[in-house]
């Protein structure tokens, strides 16, 4: 299986030396996650239902867990706190949300607060009861329409760095690695390990309740769009990609791990109970795993420097 996996890679490698990865990645990738989401927003709005959420947020994850664009262009650094705050906010959001649902102003001066028109607020209103009432339809579709507004801005940052790219290609590459490395962090310490009580914030203090979808029952939709994102960039595409360059620096083997702890992750989101964390130990420590083969191991061969990852936010 290696030796077949290096001869293709060896291959296209030699085929599109002369393209860059993240141009690759941007086209091939990024864009299209975008636009899949935009997509997903917008069927989300015209029937507000919980299988078009979890589609909505899968895309989503996608999009937030490869995300580049605040890189490539600084004005657009936050962004992504602009459609989802989880990890990232101080105050009770389901509480404020029902107020606002409460509120007899109307939805666009009653969601005054960016924090109420992320991905977060949006799930209060579409699974805090059994039914969606008129108003928190209103709601909903202004939650929405600010999401797609970001979500275009995101693909617009995308779409200008193709046509005109302003960093180097060693810069670039560096910038797609340490995407991977802090995706995969958040993964570890927020995702699972806050609820698992793995994490050095939660340790052996399990709460299904940190869960990032606990009240949509979706936080184990979320990890494996995550992991999916990853197998995006790690796994062999039919253009110069993230695989064949690693392929050229000599790293297969730690190439391969990233990928079996993908697998070995997805594999036991399967196996578990959908969205319990207290038997989650098993994919922390896949998770922990697949950390370590980016941060130590992977960027190590590369010869690319890793940043400084921050622990309580992005």
């Amino acid at each position: 299986m290696k030796k077949v996996l290096f001869l293709l890679v060896l291959f296209s490698s030699l085929v599109f030396a002369n393209e860059r990865i993240l141009l690759n990645v941007i086209k091939n990738v990024s864009i299209p996650n975008v636009q899949n989401t935009i997509e997903n927003a917008r069927i989300l709005q015209q029937d507000l239902n919980t299988q078009n959420f979890t589609n909505f947020l899968q895309s989503w994850k996608k999009v937030e867990a490869l995300y580049f664009a605040g890189d490539l262009n600084e004005d657009f650094l936050d962004t992504p706190r602009y459609i989802d705050i989880f990890n990232n906010l101080k105050e009770d959001l389901n509480s404020q949300m029902k107020m606002v649902i409460e509120s007899k102003d109307d939805a666009k001066t009653a969601l005054f607060k960016n924090s109420f028109k992320t991905i977060n607020a949006l799930e209060y209103m579409i699974f805090n009861d059994n039914e969606i009432s008129k108003r928190e339809k209103e709601l909903s579709i202004v939650i929405l329409n600010s999401m797609i507004s970001h979500l275009e801005e995101i693909k617009t940052v995308y779409e200008t760095y193709l046509l005109k790219p302003t960093k180097d290609e060693k810069w670039e590459n560096a910038l797609v690695i340490n995407t991977l490395i802090a995706s995969s962090y958040r993964l570890k310490e927020w995702r699972i390990g806050n609820a698992s009580g793995n994490s050095s914030k939660f340790k052996n203090d399990v709460k299904n309740e940190r869960a990032e979808y606990f009240l949509s029952q979706n936080s184990f939709n979320a990890i494996d769009a995550i992991l999916e994102a990853h197998n995006q960039i790690v796994k062999k595409n039919q253009y110069y990609d993230f695989a064949a360059f690693v392929m050229d620096k000599g790293a297969a083997i730690e190439l391969l791990v990233v990928i079996d702890k993908i697998k070995e992750m997805q594999d036991e989101l399967k196996v578990l109970p959908k969205d319990d964390f207290t038997k989650a130990n098993k994919l922390f420590n896949s998770a922990k795993d697949l950390h370590n083969a980016y941060y130590v191991s992977l960027i190590e061969q590369l010869s690319i420097t890793g940043k400084i990852l921050d622990a309580d936010g992005d």
